[in-house]
């Protein structure tokens, strides 16, 4: 690959440090990664799609080095709860082959009694830091701590913001998401227990999570402030969440569910939540920063294939979250609403198993598998 000047990374988050790992290991490029102590890292993102061992494998990492640095515990499957009756639980596959197999346990409500791929669960700042110190600066990633007032004084081939929700960057083309949760009030908890999947459960007006690492448990609520105000959410956050909070680290989190149509222009390329953001639900945030530094590898200076592509990936996920919203016999004004918005013809169990199958079991149309 023909070399590059200078690349330089504003944003020294999970998405900055992913990119700059990435890019060290699979091009000759010169890259440069501005942190700055301004732009604060969101750090949520900790459960990831199996795609992930691909990642760590083409960085030249490996599964203990996830165990060591990162807090890592496999994860096996999403469980649902309370969504639509009892528990329903969302699994990996290993082979389309096995399409049969899997609808028979999703729709039983049944783990799978046999080997089946696997993801993890991880520390997002633990997870860019190990980037950082075992790949990026190892393979040459020059790092700069500095404030960044403006990116006009930057002199580089290629800019690549991953400064998140930071306005360094003018937006680009946003488009707003038709996904309509928009805060998140996030905990963590000590408590000893470990399991080896990501739970989501249903709440008044949207959904929780639990995620299971070495030594904490991350926990959020993900709701609509249209629905409840940030006070009532953390009062239900606080009395349905199943383990003892630490409410000195709460925090709030506020977005608004958009995405560029066009992230890739002239010299800036937007990675990560600068990109855009739908919500947290079935882990693609990081599988999203994974898709674009890979697709940025195969089409430098390619904008129109490069934007067309994360168009079409974007509105395929999407479409598979909203169903998600479909599948429940809840009957407060938030998922009243929520199924009235997503306009289906088959009945919602139905399409979201065909739907959940194609998109999670396979990366999301991932043109690759993991082998282990």
């Amino acid at each position: 690959m023909k070399q590059l000047a200078n690349i330089t990374i504003v944003g020294g988050g999970t998405a900055g440090w992913m990119t700059a790992a990435y890019l060290s290991k699979k091009t000759d490029w010169n890259i440069t990664l501005i942190q700055s102590q301004d732009i604060p890292i969101i750090g949520v993102g900790e459960s990831t799609l199996p795609s992930i061992y691909d990642f760590i494998n083409e960085c030249g990492l490996t599964e203990q080095d996830l165990f060591d640095d990162c807090d890592a515990v496999r994860k096996y499957t999403i469980k649902h709860k309370n969504w639509h009756g009892d528990s329903w639980y969302h699994h990996f596959c290993f082979e389309e082959s096995e399409h049969d197999e899997q609808m028979h346990w999703m729709k039983n409500y049944e783990l799978p009694t046999k080997k089946w791929r696997h993801a993890y669960h991880i520390d997002a700042n633990k997870f860019g830091i190990m980037l950082r110190d075992k790949v990026a600066l190892p393979n040459g990633v020059k790092l700069i701590n500095k404030t960044l007032d403006t990116i006009d004084d930057i002199d580089a081939d290629l800019i690549i913001n991953c400064a998140g929700f930071n306005k360094l960057f003018p937006k680009t083309n946003m488009i707003k998401s038709s996904l309509k949760n928009n805060c998140a009030v996030v905990a963590p908890s000590y408590d000893t227990e470990l399991k080896y999947y990501t739970e989501t459960t249903a709440m008044s007006a949207g959904w929780m999570w639990n995620i299971y690492l070495q030594n904490r448990i991350g926990n959020g609520y993900v709701f609509n402030k249209n629905y409840q105000t940030i006070e009532d959410a953390k009062q239900e956050f606080i009395d349905t969440c199943p383990y003892k909070l630490e409410l000195d680290n709460l925090r709030v989190i506020e977005w608004t569910g958009q995405y560029s149509e066009t992230p890739y222009q002239g010299n800036i390329l937007n990675i990560g939540l600068s990109a855009g953001f739908l919500e947290p639900l079935e882990a693609q945030a990081i599988w999203l920063i994974q898709y674009q530094v890979e697709m940025l590898v195969r089409l430098y200076k390619k904008q129109k294939i490069y934007n067309t592509q994360w168009r079409k990936v974007v509105k395929h996920i999407e479409k598979f979250l909203e169903l998600h919203y479909t599948a429940t016999n809840k009957d407060t004004p938030y998922w009243k609403n929520k199924v009235k918005e997503v306009k289906i013809k088959k009945t919602p169990f139905a399409i979201f198993d065909e739907y959940s199958y194609r998109c999670l079991a396979n990366g999301y149309a991932l043109p690759y598998r993991s082998a282990h």
